[in-house]
C-alpha cells in the first residue's frame, strides 16, 4: 500500500481540487482508489508518517526507547488504532529490537532487580551493549545497560520539552546524551551535552571542624550530603553543557529507608484492622507498595507510594485487589492540610543559618536575583525542597536545598548567563530532574 499526498490540484484527473486529501495506491495493481480525505484525516495521517519517521530517526541514532503512552504522545501527538499498529509494524519491518524484558540488577538505586518492558533500540546498539556478554562480564553489561537507559530517557525528556518549545532540532546529530539546536542567530547550531552518573561530582567533601567559616572556589560550603560516604543508594548527578560550557549541575540523594520511613508515618492512620498482641503493639509488618510499578514507568516519588499491611501487599502485587491509582496523592495532600494546623516540628534552616541566608541573598544584584527565584521558585513548587544554603561565586550560583519532609538534599550549580536559550535549557533539565525527586508534585 502506497500513500501519495497531494493537495490543491489533482494532476491525475487534470482538474482543480478545492482542498487537499490522500490517493491510496494499491501496490499490488496499482490502481487508485480515488479515496478522499478530509482535511482533518489528512493532518492525522501526516502526523503519523512524521510520527514514524521521528521514531526511526531517534533509534538510529542509538536511543533505548520504551513504548509507553507518554513517548507516543510526545512523538505523534496522539494515540489512536493505527498509531500503536504502526510503531508495533516498526522495529519489525526495520533493523531495530524489542526486548519484552530487561532486568537491571541496578536499575533502581537501592538495588532492587526489577524488569522494564517493552524496550526498543537499533539492532546496532543492542549488539554494543550486549558486547560485554561475549567476555562473561554481566555485572558490566548490566551497568552499560541500565547506563545507556537512563541517559537516553533523560535525554528523550529534554528532546520533546525543547521541541514543543519550538526550538529546532537537528535531529540526525542528536544522540543519547546530546542534542543539537538549529539557532537561526549568527551563533550557528548549539550543541547540548546531558551526562548522568551515580556517583559524585568534585563537591565530594566532608564538613570538618576547622573548615566551618571557611570557603573555597572548588568546594564551596554548603552543608554536607547527608550520610555521603556511607551511601550510593540513590545518588545521581546530572550535568548540562552547552557548547562545551557547563550551564548546570544538579547533584541529588534518593535514600530508599529514609522514604519508606516517612511514608510509613504518613499513613498508619489508614491502615485498618492490623493484628496487635496485649500491650497493643502491631504484629502485622508494614511495607511500602508502589501503586504504579516501576516495570510500568512508575515514580519514586511519595505520590505513587502507600504503606500496606505485608499479607495485602502480596495481593496487590498479584491484582487480587486493585488501589486507586491516586491513593498516594490523596494521603500527601491529607498529610500537607495536618501538618499546616500543627506546629512545625522540622524546620530546616536554623535562625543563623536563615538570616545568612537573607543577607546573601540581599548582596546578589538584580539579575541573579531573578535567576535564583527562578530555579528556588521551580524546585519548590515541584517538590518538598527548601533552600538552605547559597553561595556566588561570580561566575555561577551552587544553593543547597534540603526536603523537609524526608530530610534528603539537592545541590544545584547553575551557571550565570544572558543567553535566553541556555537559561531554557537550564530550566528544562532542572524540572525534568524534580519530577523524579521524592516528593515531587504528581499530577
Amino acid at each position: 500500500m502506497g500513500i501519495n499526498i497531494w493537495n490543491g490540484r489533482d494532476i491525475n484527473a487534470g482538474r482543480d481540487i478545492d482542498k487537499g486529501g490522500l490517493n491510496i495506491k494499491n501496490s499490488a495493481g496499482g490502481k487508485e482508489t480515488g479515496r478522499h480525505y478530509s482535511d482533518k484525516e489528512l493532518n492525522r495521517q501526516i502526523n503519523i508518517a512524521g510520527g514514524e519517521m521521528e521514531i526511526k530517526a531517534l533509534l538510529n541514532s542509538g536511543f533505548i526507547i520504551k513504548n509507553d503512552e507518554d513517548f507516543l504522545l510526545n512523538t505523534y501527538g496522539f494515540i489512536d488504532k493505527n498509531v500503536r499498529g504502526n510503531f508495533n509494524n516498526l522495529f519489525m519491518e526495520n533493523n531495530f529490537v524489542e526486548i519484552q524484558g530487561a532486568s537491571f540488577n541496578s536499575m533502581t538505586s537501592y538495588g532492587r532487580n526489577i524488569t522494564v518492558k517493552n524496550l526498543v533500540m537499533s539492532s546496532e546498539k543492542f549488539n554494543e551493549i550486549n558486547s560485554a556478554k561475549y567476555i562473561n562480564n554481566y555485572s558490566k553489561f548490566d551497568e552499560k545497560f541500565n547506563g545507556e537507559y537512563k541517559l537516553s530517557k533523560f535525554t528523550l525528556n529534554n528532546y520533546f520539552d525543547l521541541k514543543q518549545a519550538f526550538f529546532g532540532i537537528d535531529l540526525k546529530n542528536s544522540a543519547p546524551g546530546v542534542i543539537v539546536l538549529r539557532n537561526e542567530s549568527d551563533d550557528g547550531l548549539k550543541q547540548i551535552k546531558y551526562e548522568v552518573k551515580e556517583s559524585p561530582s568534585y563537591y565530594k567533601f566532608k564538613l570538618e571542624k576547622d573548615r566551618l567559616e571557611k570557603t573555597t572556589a572548588k568546594q564551596p560550603e554548603l552543608g554536607v550530603l547527608k550520610d555521603y560516604d556511607n551511601t550510593k543508594d540513590g545518588f545521581k548527578n546530572i550535568k548540562v553543557a552547552v557548547n562545551g560550557k557547563k550551564i548546570l549541575e544538579i547533584e541529588s540523594i534518593h535514600n530508599w529507608q529514609k522514604i519508606m520511613n516517612y511514608v510509613k508515618s504518613r499513613d498508619m492512620q489508614f491502615i485498618k484492622g492490623l493484628k496487635t498482641d496485649a500491650k497493643g503493639e502491631i504484629l502485622d509488618r508494614i511495607e511500602v507498595h508502589h501503586i504504579k510499578q516501576l516495570q510500568d514507568d512508575g515514580k519514586e516519588n511519595v505520590g505513587n507510594l502507600i504503606a500496606i499491611a505485608e499479607d495485602t501487599h502480596r495481593l496487590a502485587d498479584s491484582y487480587k485487589i486493585l488501589i486507586d491509582k491516586n491513593t498516594g496523592i490523596y494521603r500527601e495532600r491529607f498529610s500537607e492540610t495536618e501538618s499546616l494546623r500543627k506546629p512545625s516540628h522540622n524546620n530546616i534552616i536554623n535562625v543563623g543559618g536563615n538570616k545568612k541566608l537573607l543577607e546573601t541573598i540581599g548582596n546578589l544584584d538584580l539579575n541573579d536575583k531573578i535567576m535564583l527565584n527562578g530555579i528556588k521558585s521551580d524546585i519548590e513548587t515541584g517538590s518538598a525542597m527548601r533552600l538552605n544554603m547559597l553561595f556566588d561565586t561570580g561566575n555561577d550560583l551552587r544553593l543547597l536545598f534540603i526536603d523537609c519532609k524526608t530530610g534528603e538534599e539537592l545541590r544545584i550549580l547553575a551557571a550565570k548567563t544572558d543567553d535566553e536559550a541556555d537559561r531554557y535549557i537550564a530550566k528544562t533539565a532542572l524540572i525534568n530532574t524534580i519530577k523524579e525527586l521524592a516528593t515531587a508534585a504528581v499530577i
